[in-house]
């Protein structure tokens, strides 16, 4: 008998067995032939064999599962960071220790309260828009919020989630605790801040050497030369008056550089004075005509009161030097917590460059760049916890500048209030 009519009664056999055992009914034994009671026993070893190979891999996996929960259990109790779940309205449902033991309660306290009963009262509003928006969205989040303690004491915490993945709304949130970085931010604000007036205090006392010294010593040799014109009846000679205006001259600029240095403006009237003074000046070197518009002063510490108006000077210069136009606007605010300070032209702007960060605007069009001078007001902003934004002017022409720095008013988290 060939191998091929040998398999055909084997694979009757294993469906007579299949369809048996599937529809649950009795084999009559008497019926059935010694070759098909042969063939019926070995499909049952067959399919008792691999009935038991299925279980072992599924015993397996099992043991491969729990072995996976208890290091995931493992891992989430011993993180050094807190992790939480939320349910649709905002209560905790589940919690790492280190969780607890940031926020100050016991584990099983913790779990079944609401996340907005620890929300401090200037955040609560924050943390309901943002609440709402993480329960419809499945994008990464991160929200700063300043929490307050069953205890009195406040902490400044960042929450990273990527938003409601269930059906339910369950939202998943790891949680920081920023307070002491927070803190070193604003200490090194604070000495920033120190740098920068100790270093006007060296330009106010140079701009008033200057004023003193050399500018006293310009004003008597111009009498001494009209004295000296009157004495040799000199008045009309072209000598003289030529000497006279190259010494009125040299006197202008002696006086714009004074105020360059430390615009007596900025000390004692404020930022939008300087600046329309600054207006002025920049015309009158460089036939730029600016238009200032402010509604009001802000209110800004001595600090970032010079800063500002570093940032506006640097901007008109660079305007000047690349913009290839013969206007601007600079327009004065104050938006919630910060000041701002916008300078707008629409000469040649800056090229977004593709491989700079956050939308900055790096490389330049028809030569226009952010050169040093703008990287240092960068910089300089950034330490006081402002903002340099550089991009496309009024209708895409042009190039529009916002600077930005926290007013004097707002309460420093250093000290105990909010961010």
């Amino acid at each position: 008998m060939s191998d091929k009519t040998r398999e055909a009664p084997a694979r009757s056999l294993r469906r007579l067995a299949e369809s048996k055992l599937a529809g649950g009914a009795a084999v009559d034994i008497e019926k059935l032939t010694p070759d098909e009671v042969r063939g019926f026993v070995h499909e049952l070893e067959v399919h008792r064999v691999e009935l038991e190979l299925q279980n072992l891999q599924l015993a397996e996996a099992q043991v491969a599962s729990e072995e996976a929960k208890e290091r995931y259990r493992q891992l989430y109790e011993s993180a050094p960071i807190g992790y939480l779940t939320l349910d649709l309205e905002g209560a905790i449902t589940a919690a790492n220790a280190f969780a607890a033991d940031l926020l100050s309660v016991p584990l099983a306290r913790l779990l079944g309260r609401k996340l907005s009963s620890f929300v401090a009262e200037g955040h609560q509003d924050r943390w309901h828009l943002a609440r709402r928006a993480l329960a419809r969205s499945s994008q990464r989040r991160s929200l700063e919020l300043e929490l307050t303690l069953d205890d009195g004491r406040t902490l400044t915490t960042q929450f990273v989630s990527a938003g409601s993945t269930d059906r339910d709304g369950t939202v998943n949130l790891a949680l920081l605790d920023v307070t002491e970085l927070r803190g070193v931010e604003h200490a090194l604000r604070r000495a920033a801040s120190a740098a920068s007036l100790a270093e006007q205090e060296e330009r106010r006392k140079l701009a008033s050497d200057l004023h003193d010294d050399a500018a006293q010593l310009l004003s008597l040799a111009t009498l001494r030369l009209r004295s000296l014109a009157d004495a040799t009846r000199g008045a009309h000679d072209p000598e003289f008056a030529a000497l006279l205006e190259l010494l009125a001259e040299t006197r202008g600029r002696m006086t714009s550089l004074i105020f360059q240095l430390s615009p007596p403006l900025l000390h004692d009237v404020g930022l939008v004075a300087a600046t329309r003074w600054l207006a002025e000046d920049m015309e009158r070197r460089f036939g730029l005509t600016v238009t200032v518009i402010a509604r009001q002063e802000p209110a800004l510490d001595e600090g970032t009161r010079i800063t500002l108006f570093r940032a506006v000077r640097e901007l008109l210069i660079n305007v000047t030097r690349h913009a290839g136009v013969d206007g601007a606007r600079v327009e004065i605010s104050s938006e919630g917590a910060m000041a701002r300070i916008s300078v707008e032209d629409r000469g040649v702007g800056f090229a977004r460059d593709a491989d700079a960060d956050h939308g900055s605007f790096g490389r330049v069009l028809s030569g226009r760049r952010e050169g040093f001078g703008l990287l240092a007001v960068r910089e300089r902003l950034g330490q006081l916890g402002g903002t340099l934004t550089i991009g496309p002017g009024p209708n895409g022409a042009g190039s529009r500048v916002v600077a930005s720095a926290p007013l004097a008013c707002r309460k420093d988290p250093g000290k105990g209030g909010s961010p």
